[in-house]
């Protein structure tokens, strides 16, 4: 096995046991892992007969929507006076109060016991009891082993759904190198045991992009720029892309994957302008850690997928992480 973590799965399941209500938090901006890790920990706690309240600072994308409707755990933003009604709270796929919204500040200060579940490295201290797995593929697939290793009869359709399509988008349809033998096993038994057909999942994450989406896409594959004797490549979008073809920041969700699929590109790096500053995201298919070069811009994630912000122009930007990014090799 790749990595062993039972025996702390178990005691997070004892340790959840213990309250009536519990308020589950994924990250702003969700991806398919966070939704997926939510909404499978939503079931979990429904199935032992706990209380639940599902809390996201930000509105789910279009094309992870069907995870949270059709497991109807109610997937929203909360304000503090409902997330007060909990007796404690568990943190899926961030292990940082800053990754989870406007009330990161309540977060940290309350009194309430507080739970995590991730695979990120270098989580920060003041859980009650933390799950923690950087060798994991996905959160998604630490939140299986908690159904696996607890309840492994138990038939939870919705949540196998949700936790393969959280296990599929964040390992890039199984490409990356995080992905083991074990997690494709892991994967086999959610199919089985789902009973839903992959194909139906596949369509539902990937082909439902608007033609809008796919008008911007065009329009931004023209600024792929080439580094480092063709080892990196860069791509923006800025917010007149965005207002030209009528999209959104969520509509870039993946646009990564286009740079880094160019033949020779092992580091790609996507500059959007968002909130008056520049957001980056990076991917690695190398042993270059995209996580040490987000950190120099206070970001961080892990050593194939990171972001960060830059304040500044998007010239600047990109002036400047490359250059960082090259220098780092």
């Amino acid at each position: 096995m790749a990595y062993s973590c039972v025996e702390e799965i178990l005691e997070l399941a004892r340790q959840l046991k213990k309250y009536k209500k519990i308020a589950v938090v994924s990250h702003v901006r969700p991806d398919g892992d966070a939704i997926g890790s939510q909404t499978g920990l939503c079931c979990w706690l429904r199935a032992n007969q706990i209380e639940f309240l599902a809390h996201n600072d930000d509105a789910i994308p279009n094309e992870l929507n069907w995870i949270n409707t059709n497991a109807d755990v109610g997937i929203r933003r909360r304000e503090k006076e409902e997330l007060e009604t909990c007796d404690a709270f568990i943190f899926a796929d961030g292990n940082a109060p800053k990754r989870f919204g406007y009330l990161h500040e309540y977060f940290e200060s309350s009194a309430k016991p507080a739970y995590c579940i991730d695979h990120h490295p270098d989580p920060e201290d003041g859980y009650s009891f933390l799950v923690s797995v950087p060798e994991a593929a996905s959160t998604a697939e630490l939140v299986y082993l908690l159904f696996r290793e607890t309840m492994p009869n138990h038939s939870e359709p919705h949540a196998y759904r949700a936790l393969y399509a959280g296990i599929v988008t964040d390992t890039g349809s199984f490409r990356f190198s995080s992905v083991t033998p074990e997690l494709h096993h892991y994967a086999a038994e959610l199919i089985e045991k789902g009973g839903f057909n992959v194909s139906d999942i596949h369509q539902k994450l990937y082909d439902s992009r608007s033609i809008n989406q796919l008008n911007l896409l065009s329009r931004v594959l023209s600024h792929i720029e080439i580094h480092d004797s063709g080892k990196m490549a860069s791509m923006y979008v800025t917010d007149e892309d965005l207002k030209a073809t009528g999209c959104s920041y969520e509509d870039t969700d993946g646009f990564t994957m286009y740079p880094l699929s160019v033949a020779g590109v092992d580091v790609a790096i996507i500059f959007i302008e968002r909130e008056e500053k520049i957001k980056m995201s990076m991917r690695s298919k190398s042993d270059f850690d995209v996580n040490k070069l987000a950190r120099k811009y206070s970001g961080g994630g892990h050593q194939k997928a990171s972001g960060a912000w830059f304040s500044g122009s998007m010239d600047q930007a990109i002036t400047e992480v490359m250059r960082s990014a090259i220098e780092m090799r």
